[in-house]
């Protein structure tokens, strides 16, 4: 949802420089106490009277997740091993001749019980002249 969509649900909404003010739907609001910006692709709402932002989503009849974009979800809901990976990717790619830096990266995700496995296939794929990034996943996670 964006910011426009959550405006519409309020009441005595103003504009601010750095926002909207309105009445918090989550307590009886005499005066606007309820903050809301937009940022970064995410609505940010901040109650000065103390209502938790689960207590406004919910007088909204909102999630909390409606707040932020599909793309900070999606983001969020990756495995620590698949962020993690991308941030080595990253840096792999750094290093890499320009020409190079265009290719994709096959990634193996494995664990311990299969490590032999997963280097066997990592090699495979090397000499047939792909970019291999191996991913080792705890058990803890």
């Amino acid at each position: 949802m964006n910011v426009e969509g959550v405006l519409s649900r309020l009441q005595r909404v103003r504009r601010l420089s750095a926002g909207w003010m309105a009445l918090c739907p989550a307590h009886e609001d005499r005066s606007p106490s309820l903050s809301i910006r937009e940022e970064n692709g995410r609505v940010l709402v901040h109650c000065f009277a103390g209502c938790s932002t689960d207590a406004v989503c919910c007088a909204l009849k909102i999630k909390v997740r409606d707040l932020f974009s599909k793309a900070d979800l999606e983001r969020s809901q990756e495995p620590g091993i698949v962020r993690e990976t991308r941030k080595q990717i990253a840096g792999l790619r750094s290093r890499l001749a320009v020409r190079d830096r265009e290719r994709g990266v096959a990634v193996i995700k494995t664990n311990e019980r299969n490590l032999d496995f997963a280097i066997a296939r990592a090699l495979a794929l090397a000499v047939e002249g792909e970019i291999v990034q191996i991913a080792l996943e705890r058990e803890d996670q």
